[in-house]
């Protein structure tokens, strides 16, 4: 191994020891009971794209030429200040999410319109019918937590665990 594998194992393993910290600390801070339904469905919505996230942070530096830097990264640490902010009920984050979550759910159903007529290339050219039956699979998931998010958020027992007013 060279001096940059030793440091890219490295930084994993402080990275490890730090998300595990943080775990044990904000289970120990953290009541879930006290966390209605709603708001915890829309915190794994924003999970799931966490993960997905990191999937493409590790797709692209394992896979793709060590090229660290995809457009998704620049969504990952957003999604984090979000998480925390869902996490310890901030008025901002039920905004941010309620609006993201409406806007990742029209992107993702404009998406999902478009991938049976264009022409999707992977590695090895063009996508065959199964490929495409995949991505609009995948999309069709990333659209329903989306929506199913917003949705949540939209409750009174979310807007009341944020601190927004009931609507009229």
């Amino acid at each position: 191994m060279g001096w940059q594998d030793c440091a890219i194992a490295s930084f994993g393993l402080v990275l490890i020891l730090g998300g595990m910290t943080a775990v044990w600390w904000g289970f120990r801070e953290l009541r879930l009971a006290a966390i209605p339904a709603p708001v915890r469905a829309s915190i794994a919505g924003n999970g799931l794209f966490i993960a997905f996230f990191i999937l493409e942070f590790s797709d692209g530096f394992i896979r793709s030429g060590r090229s660290i830097f995809y457009w998704t990264s620049a969504l990952f640490l957003p999604a984090l200040v979000l998480f925390y902010g869902q996490l310890t009920a901030r008025r901002w984050a039920w905004w941010v999410a309620r609006i993201v979550t409406a806007i990742c759910t029209l992107w993702f159903v404009g998406f999902l319109l478009v991938i049976p007529f264009a022409p999707l290339r992977g590695h090895t050219g063009a996508v065959p019918w199964w490929g495409r039956i995949y991505v609009a699979g995948v999309t069709l998931v990333f659209a329903s937590v989306s929506a199913y998010a917003f949705r949540s958020l939209g409750r009174s027992e979310a807007r009341t665990y944020y601190g927004i007013p009931p609507r009229a």
